[in-house]
């Protein structure tokens, strides 16, 4: 994480303690949840206070204390109509996190707001909570009260088969319309990310974290993709000459590079964290793509070819097996309903 980006997530660290408390926080109190030397704590707040941060500072036995305005001391809002449409847009981005404390603050905000010209008209979503809710609430609480949760994941390197981990919880971020959370595998003792549609159950421990994110969200997720699992690499497929012009259409990933070759074929070449996700999108193209490199995933996707082939046996109809009990009787029907063949 570079400076202006460590600064950025410090001073937005500060801002949540503070709105979290009704009556604020103290210099020390923030020091004790924070770890932030002093000083360094009066420049954030002088730097948020520049950038209009609504904080008001009081004294309390002659110790400074912060807190962010209420709402009724805050000025009405008077937005027009594209800039509530583009807070819907916004909202629409963060349907994922459905139910978590931070989008539910946005849906309150959004239910008080109105177009200010009269001619126009919009018809929104209605919000709804989403099914990851419990999860999200007691991973929000983790972050804010840096603690440690036990979860139970379904992982797609033990093919789904459930295993409880404990887990100190970073961020949480949206991609690709999925929801993920960022944290410190104990078990493993290195970073990992977690879908929260594959968290089971989650409790909340007594444990305090003790590590804290190497890298903001937008570094740790540039090189993965749905399946966050696995060592960053490099995948290399090639898709046939007359469908190379679809490679950018529906790419791998944003960032990918499409190289063309003499006889008019594409040649994607991307970083990719893992290969389950890669093997599954050059599955989609059937047989114009083939996977090149790395061998690993040249054979993860034969494997997947060979059992897919195998459920059809030689060529013909298909043959349905019924069981012998569940089939229909045949013959013609008693007064009574039974049948004689």
């Amino acid at each position: 994480m570079n400076g202006a980006r460590r600064v950025l997530v410090r001073q937005w660290e500060l801002v949540r303690l503070l709105g979290a408390k009704h009556y604020g926080l103290t210099v020390r109190q923030l020091r004790d949840q924070t770890g932030v030397s002093k000083q360094t704590l009066y420049r954030d707040i002088e730097t948020l206070q520049d950038a209009g941060v609504p904080l008001v500072s009081t004294t309390s036995n002659g110790e400074a204390r912060y807190r962010l305005r209420h709402d009724a001391e805050l000025p009405a809002l008077g937005l027009t109509t594209l800039q509530i449409a583009a807070l819907h847009l916004a909202r629409a981005q963060l349907e994922p996190f459905a139910g978590a404390a931070f989008v539910a603050e946005l849906d309150v905000l959004l239910g008080k707001l109105r177009p200010v010209d009269p001619q126009e008209t919009f018809q929104f979503a209605t919000a709804r909570a989403s099914g990851h809710a419990r999860t999200l609430k007691l991973i929000e609480q983790a972050i804010q009260m840096k603690r440690r949760t036990r979860i139970e994941y379904r992982a797609v390197s033990r093919r789904g088969s459930p295993a409880v981990v404990h887990v100190e919880p970073y961020f949480l971020r949206v991609a690709e319309g999925e929801a993920y959370v960022r944290g410190w595998c104990v078990e493993r003792s290195a970073e990992r990310t977690y879908k929260l549609a594959r968290i089971t159950a989650v409790a909340l421990t007594d444990e305090q974290a003790t590590h804290s994110p190497k890298e903001c969200p937008p570094e740790v997720f540039e090189r993965a993709i749905k399946a966050w699992s696995g060592a960053p690499m490099t995948v290399r497929v090639a898709i046939d000459r007359d469908f190379a012009w679809l490679a950018d259409e529906y790419p791998l990933v944003p960032d990918q590079r499409t190289l063309k070759s003499r006889n008019g074929s594409a040649v994607i070449e991307a970083h990719v964290a893992g290969i389950v996700e890669t093997a599954k999108w050059v599955l989609s193209w059937g047989g114009v793509a083939e996977a090149l490199e790395p061998p690993e995933l040249r054979s993860m996707v034969r494997g997947e070819l060979a059992k897919a082939l195998n459920k059809y046996g030689p060529p013909g109809p298909a043959k349905a097996k019924v069981r012998r009990e569940a089939r229909p009787a045949t013959g013609r029907l008693t007064r009574g309903g039974t049948a004689r063949a």
